[in-house]
């Protein structure tokens, strides 16, 4: 049987094989499985991999995070957050086992994290999301920040050339674009181009047929790549879309993506950071890290229309950090002093 990591009993029965939690008859008959399908084979790789780095991040960073897991799980269990049939081992057992096991808390992994590809000829990084609906938030190295909806695949380079930054989307996306006019965005889908230099915008295009661009803020052109003689500017306030291959402009309020966003929002491998930055703009807060070594830590966490308090207690709880509350409402994550 082929196995599909969008399906969270696959995903979750890849994990406790990766975790040596199988018993020697269910090993043989998972890699028997694995055996029959190539496509399984690639998928145990990338998961053995992500699995891997995983490790070498626990043993890099001095951080108690079995401590951290084992806080998290109590204050999960006494809120009856846990459903019944994942209730993780009450046992210290390596971080990433933990992790596979509580899923169904606060990861989401099946929905995406195997399916970032690193193409090393053309340094080209695609993400594609799960069915679930999580909005998986990625910032770019110019400090973009991208919110993804499900079903959608996003490819980015590592780093962005010289003169131009060029994104591919098939999907649904709100982007939150870095003003820099010497060096503009572009967003290649299956019919337009999008140019910007600095604005806030949602995108849909799916299967090739519909195309739809929503701005917010800024201002964007589009480009019909079959007829290149179409080109619109699109303020904020209107959008645009194809239909028989024209373009065509309305008068319209934020896409409905826009608007729900940030109700279960999910962050890959991110740094605490770009977390931050993310969470302090959407909520309104004032987040602060003591240091920059702090935040540089990431992790894979998902928020389901938390309040700020749950958000930073989860993270803290997470990386072992603590927060302090000054009189302004700043919040401080800092790290527990030994």
């Amino acid at each position: 049987m082929k196995l599909n990591i969008n399906n969270t009993k696959d995903f979750e029965v890849i994990a406790k094989y990766l975790a040596g939690e199988m018993s020697n008859d269910e090993t043989s008959q998972f890699e028997n499985q694995i055996e029959s399908f190539p496509e399984n084979k690639k998928t145990i790789l990338e998961m053995r991999n992500q699995w891997e780095q995983l490790g070498n991040y626990k043993n890099k960073k001095e951080v108690d995070t079995n401590n951290g897991w084992q806080n998290l799980f109590n204050r999960l269990s006494s809120d009856e957050l846990i459903p019944e049939n994942r209730i993780i081992e009450h046992r210290l057992a390596p971080v990433w086992v933990k992790w596979a096991a509580s899923i169904a808390v606060i990861m989401t992994i099946a929905s995406l994290s195997f399916y970032s590809i690193f193409n090393n000829k053309s340094s080209l990084i695609s993400l594609q999301t799960g069915t679930e609906s999580n909005t998986l938030i990625q910032t770019l190295n110019d400090g973009s920040v991208v919110y993804l909806a499900n079903n959608t695949t996003f490819s980015y380079p590592e780093q962005f050339s010289s003169t131009e930054r060029k994104v591919n989307l098939k999907g649904e996306a709100y982007f939150d674009i870095t003003p820099n006019a010497k060096k503009p965005f572009r967003i290649e889908t299956d019919k337009v181009v999008v140019e910007v230099l600095g604005t806030a915008f949602n995108v849909k295009s799916e299967n090739g047929d519909q195309f739809e661009l929503v701005v917010e803020r800024g201002k964007v052109r589009v480009t019909l790549k079959s007829d290149p003689s179409q080109s619109q500017i699109v303020l904020p306030g209107e959008k645009i879309s194809t239909n028989n291959n024209h373009l065509v402009k309305l008068k319209s309020e934020n896409s409905a993506f826009s608007l729900r966003k940030t109700k279960r929002i999910m962050f890959k491998d991110e740094s605490l950071s770009n977390i931050v930055k993310v969470i302090n703009k959407n909520y309104n807060s004032k987040i602060q890290l003591q240091n920059q070594q702090i935040g540089e830590r990431k992790l894979t966490v998902i928020f389901h229309d938390y309040s700020l308090n749950q958000i930073t207690e989860i993270l803290c709880e997470y990386l072992n950090l603590k927060v302090e509350e000054k009189t302004d409402s700043t919040l401080i994550i800092k790290a527990i002093e030994k």
